[in-house]
């Protein structure tokens, strides 16, 4: 197999850590779990899925970092402001000539609803897979770690409503394999202590 190098990402990625430090973190942990996801639904090329989840939120470096991190919720004016790193993000991918052709979709998409309610009126199966799956990951880690002016919730909390807007928000397919993988690595976990 041809040894990959990625180092426009990562350099991009670094410039995402010197911006906004919890974005950077939030997309750590989303490219991480999108690899385990992946992995555990037998997906190949799991290095540049992980990549794809690292840089769903790379257009954020367009979004000034006081937004990104303000204390109080958002007007609709900050928030339709937030809605176009999907379109930044898209353009950066679009120039990091060793990421695929099919990222820059992907990174446009992710916060497309299954029933049609998101940021561009995607629905379904036309939303990139991968895509479909970063919005469940998305959504899960934003809720677990919560946000600067909002709370995180427990695991049950998280898992109990990503199901509750199973086919509104989310893949109903994509949200089922994902609720067995998190059972699976919480029984693991517990067996081994972890």
């Amino acid at each position: 197999m041809k040894e990959l190098h990625f180092t426009d990402t990562y350099e991009i990625v670094g410039k995402l850590f010197k911006h906004c430090l919890s974005s950077y973190r939030h997309s750590q942990r989303v490219g991480d779990e999108l690899y385990r996801f992946a992995n555990y639904l037998k997906m190949s090329d799991l290095d540049l899925i992980y990549l794809v989840g690292l840089t769903h939120d790379i257009g954020k470096l367009h979004i000034p970092e006081t937004l990104l991190n303000k204390k109080e919720r958002l007007t609709l004016e900050e928030f339709e402001r937030i809605k176009l790193h999907t379109e930044y993000g898209q353009e950066i991918i679009k120039g990091i000539k060793e990421l695929p052709d099919e990222f820059s979709s992907i990174v446009k998409f992710h916060h497309e609803n299954y029933d049609g309610t998101g940021y561009y009126g995607q629905s379904g199966k036309d939303i990139p897979l991968l895509a479909r799956m970063i919005r469940i990951i998305d959504s899960y880690d934003t809720m677990l770690h919560g946000r600067i002016y909002q709370t995180s919730k427990t695991q049950f909390d998280v898992i109990t409503e990503i199901c509750s807007l199973s086919g509104k928000h989310y893949d109903p397919e994509l949200t089922a394999e994902y609720k067995d993988f998190l059972n699976e690595r919480y029984y693991l976990n517990q067996k081994t202590g972890s």
